[in-house]
């Protein structure tokens, strides 16, 4: 864990944002330099990508914030109300600005290409062109801005995994999300250095990103119609990231239902009692495969007009 990267002067540059910045400029590169290999509007894709990058921000943003709405209403109305509901985090005045404040790690990773798939769909109708080609290039790098995301949430502590005794865990230090977590669930004492050690998801779904990228290139390289490779990470992340979930252990992705079965944990090695599902992350899940399967069965039915997608 490593949250602020340096410092310039007294404004600390965050990890979490670097990342970020750094696979929106790696991926934006690349889906450029594709997209005119393929006969595309380099300067339209370019245009395109800085709306993604904007909407996908506003996106990640406001479906963190809807899971964790009391975190931000009340330090704006009501102080009072929530120091004490979480006085690990009292406020001495009144903050409205939290809600800007997305270098701390509050982003939801799946609002970020929910609203980068429809801004898309605006965009190229705006265009008059046709939306699907351009979703199958753009898409294809995806994968690699979850990579650097990922990596950003373990520079800022977030997404940390559940409690494990194992070779290949994490310990978080004191003052970080895990460590604050474990307190709060008397797991450690408040005078412990480190968190208990945990599993690494952020790495996981890291080293997750950089399969689907792969996959998707690999699907690219054989489409036979328009959406195809759009259709892939729609039914493959949904899988993967479901299967990760069973690993998290922060309490902020928030469950809409807290479903145990004791035969998945002991197959996974996880400890009795561990909540399978249903977290936020693992309904969307169902809802993106869902339409994933759905265009499938509609688009694949429509041959390509051309190979290259124009």
């Amino acid at each position: 864990m490593h949250p602020v990267l340096f410092s310039l002067g007294d404004y600390p540059i965050h990890t979490y944002a670097v990342c970020i910045a750094t696979g929106f400029i790696v991926c934006v590169w690349l889906a450029a330099r594709h997209a005119s290999k393929v006969g595309m509007d380099r300067e339209m894709i370019l245009d395109l990508c800085w709306w993604l990058l904007v909407m996908g921000l506003v996106g990640s943003r406001v479906a963190f914030i809807a899971t964790n709405w009391e975190q931000y209403w009340y330090p704006c109305v009501d102080l009072d109300a929530f120091n004490r509901m979480f006085p690990e985090q009292a406020l001495a005045e009144r903050d409205c600005t939290l809600v800007f404040q997305f270098w701390k790690g509050g982003l939801v990773f799946y609002g970020a290409p929910i609203a980068s798939l429809i801004t898309l769909f605006v965009f190229m109708r705006r265009e008059k062109l046709p939306a699907l080609p351009v979703a199958d290039v753009i898409i294809i790098y995806l994968p690699l801005g979850q990579f650097f995301g990922r990596l950003g949430c373990l520079g800022a502590g977030c997404c940390f995994g559940k409690p494990h005794e194992g070779a290949l865990t994490l310990s978080f230090p004191r003052g970080s999300m895990a460590w604050d977590q474990h307190v709060q669930e008397h797991l450690i004492e408040p005078s412990a250095l480190t968190s208990l050690p945990v599993y690494p998801t952020q790495l996981y779904d890291a080293f997750t990103g950089l399969i689907l990228f792969g996959v998707l290139w690999w699907a690219h390289n054989r489409k036979r119609w328009h959406g195809q490779v759009m259709v892939t990470w729609l039914v493959l992340y949904p899988l993967v990231r479901s299967l990760n979930e069973l690993f998290r252990g922060d309490e902020d992705r928030k469950f809409l239902a807290r479903i145990v079965v004791e035969p998945l944990n002991a197959l996974l090695g996880l400890a009795p009692g561990s909540v399978t599902f249903l977290s936020t992350s693992q309904f969307i899940s169902i809802l993106v495969a869902a339409t994933g399967l759905a265009l499938y069965a509609r688009l694949r039915r429509i041959p390509m007009t051309s190979p290259t997608g124009e």
